[in-house]
């Protein structure tokens, strides 16, 4: 069993705040933590960054690297103003910080009561508006919550296997304030969604067509599923967790196609390079020739975009792909890109340029 890993320090709440202002950050009161941009990489999103209050532990959930102490945001940043780290440092609490490891425990998955659902408004007008019938949204057993940590969002339940409610993911409907568009409750790294929710027919869809399509957020499933594409997976986010991998290698798959977003107009083209890293993650239990990259049509970020314009995303899926010319341009660009790839990616990149030739 592995040990929990965690992060402590004795610098207070108000000099993490004084300090991240000092350094240009902009910071949203979220309760116990704050969420900000990610201005050590130019990040313009400015939720993608949550920091602790009691403690400074910070996450980054673009880049996706775990829990990070307090002054590792600190140097980070410094090091892009041209600012001395030292000198920022030496003017708050000099509180060590100590990553220790102790403490075994056993994690459940909590189990939400199915009763959880009563507690929804069957308010369907929000994504009414993005062109989402109400029929899809029943089938993905969707509603509006008045009350609790979901509070004015449009929350959908996450099944287990054995139809359990194991989680929440929820969209907000406000976009005038400047909360994070959407919240989960629940072990999201172990979702695989919406394969186990029985209405929506995904796990008969993808046996049936052997293929799947993988998408960041559950807006890009509802606006496949609405024009009759049901073989849709969700990721949440950039990373393809091991539970939908260990669910696809039981599955007789013939195609995987991994859909990020088009960040084309972004500093950095997140969805991409996220696609990118999937595709070398999938290819250590996955033929080549089952995985292919496929980004939402040119003119749309995402496919609930697409979909808000009537785009036929069947013709999307009938476009082909030249599979080993998207390889070469893969490994192309890792080798012009290394900076943004782990060495773990970077050393398989090398596998497969070396099996290639």
């Amino acid at each position: 069993m592995e040990s929990n890993k965690r992060y402590q320090t004795s610098i207070s709440s108000v000099d993490f705040q004084q300090t991240l202002e000092s350094l240009g950050y902009k910071l949203i009161d979220c309760g116990d933590h704050w969420r900000t941009q990610a201005l050590y990489r130019n990040g313009d999103n400015n939720t993608a960054v949550k920091i602790y209050k009691n403690t400074g532990v910070w996450m980054d959930f673009v880049e996706n690297k775990g829990c990070q102490p307090f002054q590792s945001l600190i140097k980070a940043t410094a090091s892009v103003r041209n600012e001395d780290y030292q000198s920022i440092i030496s003017k708050i609490n000099s509180g060590t910080v100590e990553k220790y490891v102790k403490k075994e425990t056993i994690e459940m998955e909590k189990i939400y009561p199915i009763e959880s659902l009563d507690k929804l408004f069957p308010n369907y007008k929000y994504y009414e508006k993005k062109n989402i019938s109400e029929k899809t949204q029943k089938f993905f057993d969707v509603g509006l919550a008045g009350v609790g940590k979901m509070y004015r969002r449009m929350v959908f339940p996450i099944f287990n296997e054995h139809n359990q409610i194991i989680g929440f993911s929820g969209r907000k409907v406000d976009e005038d304030n400047n909360y994070p568009k959407w919240k989960h409750i629940g072990r999201r790294n172990n979702w695989v969604y919406p394969a186990f929710n029985t209405k929506t027919g995904v796990n008969q869809a993808i046996e049936a067509e052997k293929e799947v399509i993988l998408v960041e957020s559950i807006g890009d499933a509802l606006g496949l599923y609405e024009q009759n594409i049901k073989n849709v997976l969700v990721i949440f986010g950039l990373c393809v967790n091991n539970n939908i991998i260990n669910y696809l290698t039981s599955k007789q798959i013939r195609r995987i196609y991994i859909c990020t977003n088009n960040d084309e107009n972004s500093s950095e083209n997140r969805g991409h390079i996220a696609a990118i890293k999937n595709y070398l993650k999938l290819s250590k239990y996955f033929d080549l020739e089952n995985l292919c990259i496929k980004m939402p049509p040119k003119a749309y970020n995402d496919f609930g975009d697409a979909h808000l314009e009537n785009f036929p995303l069947k013709d999307w899926c009938c476009e082909s792909v030249n599979q080993d010319k998207q390889l070469g341009k893969i490994l192309n660009f890792v080798e012009e890109n290394k900076s943004c790839f782990t060495k773990k990616e970077i050393q398989i990149s090398l596998v497969l340029s070396n099996e290639r030739s």
